[in-house]
């Protein structure tokens, strides 16, 4: 470890956009370990009240760790593909909003994905981008990755020039009441899937849907105990026929497939760069560990949060594009459509109660990040209670 100034306040770390731990205060912050890179560049491994670790960065990190080495028998290590070279000195800018992860460019060329919260073991990103890098088109070459005595700290992809963000492009979508884009991405998700089924897919057996059930049920109770006010009130009013409706998790029309998933598929992830679409950030959920992230699923716990996104998506027009006209109901039911007819056929009973899942966690992520947003869940909530099945 080398030395470094002061390790930043407990107040500091708080207030910082990514970090996960809002619901308490901080008493400690260590260094565990710092790397100098140079020209004013560090990377910190903060270890936060003796237990959780984060990356604190300082000066332009990304662009140090794009053409960086580190000593061989450093803790640190860098992979690097040879697209990277002749990057140099190229400056960096960041893109996206800082939320759980931060990310910049690098020289035009090269995405760096900081990972701010630190989890032991392979990371699920760094593994699937490798893993579909010349087997899809659809995802954004792998580069290279930065690693901390068996933690990812960072990724590195290629960036795709001229995108813009499914929040953006498909915004727009929703007030033109256009679908014709969300059947290609049916279609581009199903090849995603049959990609990712390649790295190994068993049946799920009786013991597997009971722990999905028993997880599920858990996910309730931890909404009921941190979604305050009126909407835990109104969660708690539903929750018999929330629990009823999470019991479609142990009983599906036939055995699902296990393999892997991209694990947070929302249209947030869906780059758009003319007609193409790209599928980002394979990290999976933000709030699970890394073994549960990277644990085999079904692949129709993706189809299920991408049509919760759309529902989320929809929600987020009416009320920050207010004054636009715009039928949300009527896209919202039209994208579903259409998305599902391009990704073939499923098991509507369980994937219902994946949908229901699905709801649940995202009040969970209002509650640990962004406390503002938890109007789109709980409008989502609404709408899956009025279906009715």
């Amino acid at each position: 470890m080398t030395a470094g100034p002061a390790p930043p306040t407990p107040a500091e770390v708080a207030a910082a956009r990514w970090f996960g731990g809002k619901a308490s205060a901080i008493s400690t912050v260590e260094v565990e370990d710092r790397l100098d890179l140079g020209g004013g560049a560090a990377i910190s491994i903060l270890l936060v009240d003796g237990a959780d670790r984060y990356v604190w960065t300082e000066g332009q990190v990304a662009a140090a760790v794009v053409t960086g080495t580190v000593p061989e028998h450093s803790a640190w290590r860098f992979r690097h593909s040879g697209v990277t070279a002749g990057l140099e000195g190229a400056g960096e800018r960041p893109i996206g909003i800082d939320q759980s992860n931060t990310s910049y460019v690098v020289g035009e060329r090269v995405v760096v994905k900081l990972y701010r919260r630190l989890w032991p073991g392979t990371h699920p990103e760094v593994e699937l981008v490798e893993h579909l890098t010349g087997r899809v088109d659809s995802v954004p070459a792998f580069l290279g990755a930065v690693e901390w005595r068996g933690h990812a700290v960072a990724l590195l992809q290629e960036f795709v020039p001229g995108g813009r963000d499914g929040w953006s492009w498909c915004g727009d979508a929703v007030l033109a009441g256009d679908v014709t884009g969300i059947g290609r991405l049916g279609a581009l998700s199903a090849e995603l899937h049959a990609a990712l089924a390649g790295m190994g897919a068993d049946a799920a057996g009786p013991g597997v849907l009971r722990g999905w059930k028993d997880a599920a049920g858990a996910q309730l109770d931890r909404v009921l105990a941190v979604v305050p006010g009126e909407v835990g009130a109104e969660l708690r009013a539903a929750e018999p026929r929330i629990r009823a409706e999470l019991a479609g998790l142990a009983a599906p029309a036939e055995p699902p497939l296990l393999q892997r998933v991209h694990g947070d598929f929302h249209i947030g992830q869906i780059l758009r760069a003319g007609d193409r679409l790209f599928v980002l950030d394979f990290e999976g959920e933000p709030t699970r560990r890394v073994a549960q992230r990277a644990a085999p699923g079904t692949a129709l716990r993706d189809v299920a949060a991408m049509l919760r996104s759309f529902d989320h998506l929809g929600r987020f027009v009416e009320r920050e594009r207010a004054g636009t006209p715009a039928d949300v109901e009527r896209w919202i039911a039209g994208a579903r459509t259409a998305f599902l007819d391009g990704y073939g056929p499923v098991d509507r009973t369980l994937l219902r109660a994946l949908e229901f899942e699905k709801a649940c966690y995202e009040f969970v992520y209002a509650a640990e990040f962004e406390p503002g947003w938890v109007y789109a869940p709980r409008a989502g909530m609404r709408w899956l209670l009025e279906q009715g099945g």
